[in-house]
């Protein structure tokens, strides 16, 4: 009977023991001595196609990333693209584990997605664990140079603006282009992803696309048939002086009130563009390890050598934190600029979502 108890005991032991290693097994791991990331692999969901700002930032992190992380892990990247983020989200929210082996890069849309709300939309971007994100300067619309004339004419073909979803930030340049300028435009959505809709605009599928990538603005500058219309910043941007900001192009016809918040709700998110973050149970000092090494990424300089290839002079990176505060204020908007934004994209014939609560 001792013998019995015993092993009854040794058995509940052992069960208990195997219950807090699962609950809490990076900390259990960390404690043996042995560098957490050793031997381990991370994997890189992101949001979007291959090809894109949001796959390229993936991928110049999973590269990085791993050199400023105890133990060096491996990387492997997956694409999971559809409904604007969407899908990766609710995949990630649904099958992303504590155990800090599952990153997630999303980029503004995942949030413009959110703000408007539906069925569909099963994440909270706000509950993410945020580990950095990378901001490559407002958005440029460009425009084909045999498409500019037709743009204020209401009585000429429509001048087609192109996108892969119907609701990048960039886009609330065209609409209020349309409803405050008169500008005579008409809104094609549905295509894959950057590499389509750059081919789109050179073939004259379209006729204007919007990027916020330096690198792809200059190729089709370089090619002669293509202008810039404006840019969605407050100022500027340096590699692009002579550009005006949309709200100079507004002039005195810049709406005020709740259709000027209803603009900022749908920019918003732009300022934040790519980030990375973390799923929301992650223990704290697996999301402090990822935001320094996130961070001391930024100084590398083969890193940032090829962030300025791709992205161009004007990208830089913000601190997790402060992305995680900047992700709060962007998905906060009032009711008023919510319908607002539902009436204007009913109008142009864009995806609304539901009327959040």
């Amino acid at each position: 009977m001792i013998r019995s108890n015993r092993n009854l005991w040794l058995a509940v032991i052992l069960l208990l023991a195997g219950v807090a290693w699962a609950i809490s097994p990076p900390r259990a791991a960390a404690q043996s001595g042995k560098p957490f990331y050793e031997g381990k692999t991370i994997k890189v969901l992101v949001s979007s196609s291959p090809g894109g700002g949001t796959d390229t930032t993936a991928r110049l992190v999973a590269q990085f990333l791993p050199k400023y992380l105890p133990g060096n892990p491996q990387t492997i990247v997956q694409n999971m693209p559809g409904g604007g983020g969407t899908i990766a989200n609710n995949y990630f929210t649904a099958n992303g584990k504590n155990d800090g082996l599952m990153l997630f890069q999303d980029s503004s849309s995942g949030l413009g997605n959110f703000t408007r709300g539906g069925k569909r939309i099963k994440y909270d971007p706000r509950k993410y664990q945020a580990i950095g994100s990378v901001t490559r300067g407002g958005s440029l619309l460009m425009i084909r140079k045999d498409a500019h004339p037709r743009l204020s004419d209401s009585k000429a073909k429509k001048v087609v603006v192109g996108d892969t979803d119907g609701i990048r930030t960039w886009l609330a340049m065209g609409v209020y282009g349309a409803e405050f300028l008169g500008w005579n435009l008409r809104f094609v959505y549905g295509y894959p992803g950057t590499r389509e809709l750059a081919l789109a605009l050179r073939q004259g599928e379209v006729d204007i696309w919007g990027t916020q990538s330096a690198k792809i603005i200059n190729e089709f500058l370089k090619d002669g048939g293509f202008d810039v219309l404006c840019q969605q910043e407050d100022e500027r941007r340096p590699g692009f002086p002579n550009v005006p900001t949309f709200e100079e192009r507004l002039g005195d016809k810049k709406p005020k009130g709740v259709a000027w918040e209803a603009y900022n709700a749908w920019t918003g998110p732009n300022d934040i563009d790519k980030f990375l973050v973390a799923p929301e149970s992650t223990p704290e000092n697996l999301v402090v390890m990822l935001r320094e090494a996130f961070f001391k990424m930024s100084s590398d300089e083969d890193f940032k050598k090829q962030a300025t290839q791709f992205f161009g002079d004007a990208w830089r990176i913000r601190r997790g934190d402060r992305t995680q505060a900047l992700i709060r204020d962007a998905t906060t908007v009032s009711n008023k600029a919510n319908e607002y934004l539902t009436t204007l994209r009913k109008k142009y014939n864009l995806p609304t979502g539901e009327q959040k609560q």
